[in-house]
């Protein structure tokens, strides 16, 4: 669906809108920011404020001076929540029981050992699958959107997709202590498994006497168990001002659509997608690729996904992720870096194994070049009432401004 902005009047409110930065300072934090100030209250997806930030974001395209805005729909539900919920517990029980069936029979173990695996794989395809899992109750869905805009070049030589996410969350437990459950979950089971199979083999092939490391495994299994089992209390509510996560991003991501519409490039197509139910289940990411992705040319489209942003401290660049280990894109990776360093801006590159997900994992998953910018203070924040203005700094977003502007001008080259 496109919406055409009224001739006259409009166009006017917004040419003046436009008009005010100066020619001198052609993109603007202190917009980025009003953006940012503007969208930061409570929006959870099937909350009246998801539908309040939807009208905002598509009232800033208009002040950007964009008459067509993309409002691309979909179905989304709480499915990955609630399972990831509940999934601890049959792991911890099925971890327990494999330890436990040392002191019986090691084919009974090995048996097990293959359960866990196969549950294991289940419950991290959750965060690589490119389907959008709804719930059986219909009802319980929810219809949302992705919007986004195009700005075309000269020569369209490449395209570039600046993506944030719109919708927030809030949970029991902040983002730090949630990927530290899930580190120790994730770590400790594969661990445990690894260790299993290796005393498997070796007891199959070369029985001795391993009561004393039974005892042991078992101890740690339940240490494992119990810790990861705190996550079924991490429940999903509304409370969140999500400023930090993800505000600020939404509106560097509309700054720059205003800035590339005052002096577009000669040789990159830009398209800036503010995507929706992420913090359900990257549904807006998933929703977009899947739909689009034969329209992109691998070799010459880069996704670049703001995420955790407007910490006026070091910008973090999550250049890896996943169990095993998933590289996103070295050459958007090296760019972000060097540009950094050039712009004397404070940058650190993270491996992030588990326990946090962002909507540049779709994309990576399906083969294209993506990155994840962030920054800090840091997760202690995230998914809590505290995720307000007053952890957003103009300074922050200033900085990833430049940043990105530096790396699209080396592309653009």
């Amino acid at each position: 669906m496109i919406l055409k902005s009224e001739i006259g009047t409009e166009e006017l409110k917004i040419k003046k809108h436009v008009d005010t930065f100066s020619k001198d300072k052609i993109f603007n934090e202190d917009n980025a920011y009003r953006i940012t100030k503007r969208l930061s209250f409570p929006r959870l997806i099937g909350s009246t404020g998801e539908k309040k930030a939807l009208e905002i974001v598509l009232d800033e395209f208009k002040k950007a001076g964009y008459n067509q805005i993309y409002r691309d729909r979909f179905k989304t539900s709480f499915f990955n929540l609630i399972v990831l919920r509940y999934a601890f517990i049959p792991m911890g029980i099925c971890l327990v029981l494999l330890v436990l069936s040392f002191f019986i029979n090691y084919w009974l173990a090995l048996g097990l050992f293959l359960s866990n695996l196969y549950l294991a794989k289940k419950v991290l395809n959750l965060a690589t699958t490119d389907k959008i899992h709804l719930l059986k109750n219909k009802e319980k869905n929810y219809e949302t959107e992705n919007i986004y805009t195009k700005l075309k070049s000269k020569k369209s030589k490449v395209k570039v997709v600046l993506m944030a996410h719109w919708d927030s969350k809030s949970q029991t437990f902040p983002s730090s202590i949630r990927i530290f459950l899930f580190l120790i979950a994730g770590i400790g089971f594969f661990a445990i498994l690894f260790l299993s199979l290796i005393l498997i083999i070796i007891q199959l092939i070369f029985p001795f006497d391993s009561i004393i490391l039974n005892n042991i495994m078992l101890y740690c299994s339940v240490i494992i168990t119990i810790i990861s089992n705190f996550n079924y209390f991490n429940k999903t509510k509304n409370k969140s001002p999500g400023a930090y996560d993800n505000a600020a991003a939404v509106g560097i991501v509309i700054e720059l659509a205003r800035y590339y519409k005052i002096t577009p490039l000669d040789n990159i197509d830009l398209i800036f997608l503010c995507t929706s139910s992420e913090e359900l289940n990257l549904g807006g990411a998933k929703h977009f690729i899947q739909k689009y992705k034969n329209e992109f040319d691998r070799n010459s489209t880069y996704f670049i996904n703001l995420d955790l942003i407007g910490g006026n401290e070091i910008i973090r660049l999550i250049t890896s992720f996943g169990i095993p280990r998933k590289v996103s894109s070295r050459k958007l990776n090296k760019l972000f870096l060097n540009s950094a360093n050039e712009l004397k801006i404070k940058i650190k590159d993270i491996y992030l194994p588990t326990g946090a997900w962002s909507d540049y994992m779709p994309i990576v998953q399906e083969g294209f070049e993506a990155c994840w910018l962030g920054s800090q203070p840091g997760l202690k924040f995230v998914h809590t009432k505290h995720d307000d203005m007053s952890i957003v700094s103009k300074e922050g977003i200033k900085n990833i401004i430049h940043l990105c502007v530096k790396v699209i001008n080396e592309l653009n080259s």
